[in-house]
């Protein structure tokens, strides 16, 4: 069961749908616009057993179904998920550099598109329950500690949205988490950078589904 991003839709995962149906029966839902409630009410009923795909913030989605729904999710995809912000190790003047770089890169980009849509209240909501979850990383990794079911992050090292070390501090906290950090694709390497995405998750998807 594969979930897009704030934004996005269900197309996004055309490109790699064929490799995913070696593994199975691929799903993907087109979820409405709106915040974390929002979008647990509309993903509610999963077929059974699953494989919880999810992009940026779907991440925090697949994430809590698996946390509440443990014996029908066999695992979880993470990919460019939304992860709280974090210094990875290093110093502040370091991190705060760093994260500078990537929103000066994102604001470029943005410049670039001349995007002149504005966005919608419900995704404006959206938006605002990763904020509130962000100034509240502890209850991210709650969630994330609760998951029982085998969890594959990938993630790109391009990613100015949520950038890289944020992903790899929150896979410090758990251990058991798979990390594949891939070296182009940014925010939407499933969609950009196809071939290199499901190179990162086919071994793992391999092992789950004998």
């Amino acid at each position: 069961m594969c979930f897009h991003g704030l934004g996005r839709s269900a197309q996004d995962w055309n490109g790699v749908r064929s490799g995913l149906a070696r593994h199975g029966d691929v799903h993907a839902a087109e979820l409405p616009r709106g915040d974390l409630s929002v979008l647990m009410a509309a993903a509610a009923e999963l077929p059974e057993p699953a494989i919880l795909i999810g992009h940026s913030m779907a991440g925090v989605l697949a994430l809590r179904l698996a946390a509440v729904a443990p014996h029908g999710v066999r695992g979880v995809v993470l990919t460019d998920s939304f992860f709280p912000p974090s210094r990875n190790g290093r110093g502040i003047a370091a991190t705060a550099r760093d994260y500078g770089a990537h929103r000066l890169v994102l604001a470029r980009e943005m410049v670039a598109r001349r995007s002149s849509v504005r966005p919608s209240r419900a995704s404006a909501r959206g938006l605002g329950s990763l904020a509130r979850l962000g100034l509240r990383p502890e209850a991210f990794h709650k969630t994330a500690a609760s998951v029982r079911a085998p969890v594959l992050d990938v993630h790109a090292r391009d990613d100015h949205h949520v950038p890289v070390d944020f992903a790899l501090s929150a896979a410090r906290r758990h251990p058991a988490w798979t990390v594949k950090v891939i070296d182009a694709g940014g925010h939407n390497a499933h969609v950009d950078r196809p071939d290199a995405w499901l190179a990162a998750t086919e071994t793992w998807l391999s092992e789950l589904t004998i």
